[in-house]
């Protein structure tokens, strides 16, 4: 056999192999299903702005709401993965604070993160063994920033959407401080934290005199 057929004998042999491999791997995927989709746009949680009314050493209890806090009852659930967005983790810390049904939080003076408070609708919890939480609160006010803010002067006057904030922190993963916000709030179109993160704002299901939302969170592995 001649030079010239031995390479067209290679080629097509090649070009077989090729077909096949790639029929393999398209097939693979069309197997996989929606799950395999849902995997391939697995991503972090969006991170947020920690806000002025953070405060250090809230107490651990899921409860943040006493049964005479005013207000539209909440009852907030979800898992916490690792980035394949499948792996649960279990004993992730979450850390939780929010303003009350009017608006306000605990404390008038934002940025003093030490001031002594009663720590009201705020909160340290761990997910469960499955990587599970459940918080009872309530629906968070709306409020106007207020002026003088360092780093947030330009915002004076801009009404903020209703938010929770939460801090998620796992030892091998890479902690993420965020705001849930709430599909429909009017506000959220010009925030300009909301408005660029729907990933984000989550639906709210009337179950009786409860309202209940669900918030998964992905937490990035550390190097």
């Amino acid at each position: 056999m001649n030079n010239y057929l031995i390479s067209k004998l290679t080629l097509a042999i090649s070009r077989r192999t090729f077909l096949h491999r790639s029929a393999v791997i398209a097939g693979g995927a069309l197997l996989a299903g929606p799950g395999f989709a849902a995997q391939q746009n697995c991503r972090p949680t969006e991170s947020e702005i920690i806000g002025p009314y953070y405060r250090f050493g809230a107490p651990f209890r899921a409860r943040l709401a006493g049964p005479d806090e005013p207000g539209d009852r909440l009852v907030l659930t979800g898992t916490v993965f690792s980035s394949d967005c499948h792996t649960p983790l279990p004993k992730a810390l979450i850390e939780v604070w929010q303003a009350n049904h009017a608006g306000f939080y605990d404390t008038n003076k934002p940025g003093n993160f030490t001031e002594t408070t009663t720590f009201h609708l705020r909160g340290m919890l761990y997910t469960n063994e499955k990587g599970q939480y459940e918080i009872e609160t309530i629906v968070p006010g709306r409020y106007p920033i207020p002026p003088n803010l360092p780093g947030l002067e330009k915002y004076a006057g801009l009404t903020r959407p209703a938010h929770i904030h939460m801090r998620f922190m796992e030892s091998l993963h890479v902690p993420v401080t965020t705001q849930l916000y709430f599909k429909g709030d009017p506000f959220i179109a010009n925030d300009p934290w909301a408005g660029h993160k729907p990933s984000l704002a989550i639906d709210l299901k009337q179950d009786g005199k409860l309202r209940r939302g669900v918030f998964d969170v992905v937490l990035a592995r550390a190097l």
